[in-house]
Order: C-alpha cells, then structure tokens, then sequence
C-alpha cells in the first residue's frame, strides 16, 4: 500500500510544481504578498494550477506509456514501469480535474478562461502536436506566460508587456534547453519522440544563442523602462546581473556539461543556479518591500 501511494504520488510530479511559481509572480511583485487577501488568492491559484498540471502529466503519461517504454528515463515513471495501473492513474486525473476546476470557482473568471487555455493546449499538445518541431516549444512556452497571466488575474494586477514578453523568451530558452538535453544525451532510445527529427544539436546551439541575447536585451529594456524605473527606482538595474549569471550559467550546464534534459530538476541540483535565483529573489524583494 506505502509503495503504490509513493507511486501515485511520483506520478503527479511535484517537484514539477516549481514551472507554477510564475503563478506568484504578480502578487510578488505587485507589492500584494503582505496583503492577506491577495495572499490568499495567489496561493489558489498556485494549488489550482499544481493540481491541474498534475493531470495533464498523468494524462501524458497514459497517451504515451508504451512510447515512456523505450525512453532511457521515462520508462522508470509510475505508469510505464507499470507501478500504478491505467485504472488508478485516471481515476486520480478525473479527481485532480474536479479540485482544481472547484478552486477556480473562488477566483475571478478570467482565472477560469486561463485554466480551460492551459488545459486545452496541454490536451492537444500530448494528443499529436508535441511531435511537430518548432511548434511544440511555442506551445511549451506558452503554459509559462498563461500562467503569469492567470495570477495576474487572480490578484487584479495588470503585468507589463516586457514581462510577459520576458516571460515567453526564457520559457522557450528552456524548453530549447531540454530538447538539446535529450538529443545530447540520446534519452529517445527508440525515437518515439518525432519532434527530435527536427532538430540538430548545431541547430539549438544556434536557437539558444539568440534567444539568450534576446533575453538578456529584453530584460535590461524593462529594467529602464518607465514602468520598472518608476515602481523600483533607477537601481532596479542591478538585478539585471543575476539574470545575465543565470542565463550563462544555463548555457554552461547545456553545452559544457551536457546537462538540460529536465531543467525543474537543475534549479533544486545546481548550488550555483539555486544561488543566483535566490539572489535575484532577495534584491527585488527588498526593492518592492524595503525600498
């Protein structure tokens, strides 16, 4: 019984989780965090958007668990290895959708309309379009920036365009990153995963570059943008550093270490990159809070 709970638990991905801290992006930085109303309300909307991607995995999981089956790590998740039956993985995916559809129900309708997006494009994603190259890490992409907007939604703040726009640029970074991961490190034994045809490892090499230029260019436009100068003060520049350290630091452990291939498991893995993003975290927080 203690194995099969830990196996349903594994199947729902927690350390997941994580991709939805942009969940929380608005209510950090919109000075709300101390606000026990909008506290309350991020953190709904943080366990919503928990709750539903853990049934888009499952779902996932299930479409592709013969696929998972040739797949150097895939094949050790719950359902492939066959640790938790169809049965019980869908029974669990019905609950999880009926939870974070009856959480949503709290917050403003627009939260709804984002959730419904997500889930949609996750379906159609894992139904076929994930095996078309070039679209499938926009539509990767894309559950960032909803999310982003969905917690805007939640606590009435309005995100910047170069936000967003920041948002939608590192989210593909990453999700360039992992396909390199893969390729680097020849995970798709069998290629189950269409999409890796059309890609070579020059051809992200030369994807990553650009999008980390454009990444870093877009952030230090928002920097001194009159938006950022005008909530935080000229010297809201300064976090611009641990952006550009993190974005080399990335770009290390792709290319120079071959790593990549799950990026959620390197921001709780690399002490360097756990560092930097703390960093980042503690000198806006004591702009927007203290300053």
């Amino acid at each position: 019984m203690t194995k099969t709970l830990a196996a349903i638990a594994e199947l729902l991905r927690p350390y997941q989780w994580a991709k939805n801290g942009f969940v929380l992006v608005p209510v950090f930085f919109g000075r709300n965090l101390l606000h026990p109303d909008s506290a309350a309300r991020a953190a709904a909307a943080f366990a919503a958007f928990c709750i539903i991607s853990s049934a888009v995995y499952i779902f996932n999981d299930w479409r592709d668990i013969e696929a998972d089956r040739k797949h150097a790590k895939k094949r050790n998740r719950p359902l492939a290895s066959g640790r938790v039956s169809v049965g019980a993985a869908l029974t669990a995916m019905a609950v999880l959708l009926l939870a974070a559809f009856s959480i949503s129900l709290l917050l403003p309708h627009k939260f709804l309309l984002c959730l419904c997006l997500y889930l949609v494009i996750n379906i159609a994603y894992s139904l076929g379009l994930k095996h078309t190259p070039i679209l499938e890490i926009f539509l990767v992409s894309s559950g960032f920036v909803i999310r982003l907007l969905a917690g805007g939604y939640a606590v009435n703040v309005e995100e910047s365009t170069w936000v967003i726009a920041a948002t939608l640029s590192i989210s593909m970074l990453l999700s360039v990153g992992k396909r390199r991961g893969d390729i680097a490190r020849d995970n798709d034994l069998q290629s189950s995963r269409k999409s890796l045809s059309g890609y070579t490892l020059s051809y992200l090499d030369a994807v990553l570059s650009a999008l980390t230029g454009t990444t870093l260019v877009v952030y230090l436009l928002f920097c001194v943008s009159d938006y950022a100068v005008g909530r935080y003060g000229q010297i809201v520049i300064v976090t611009a550093l641990p952006v550009a350290a993190g974005l080399l630091r990335y770009l290390q452990l792709l290319i120079v270490y071959k790593d990549g291939d799950a990026p959620t498991e390197l921001l709780f893995s690399d002490k360097p990159m756990m560092a930097i993003v703390a960093a980042f975290i503690a000198i806006f927080g004591v702009l927007i809070y203290l300053g």
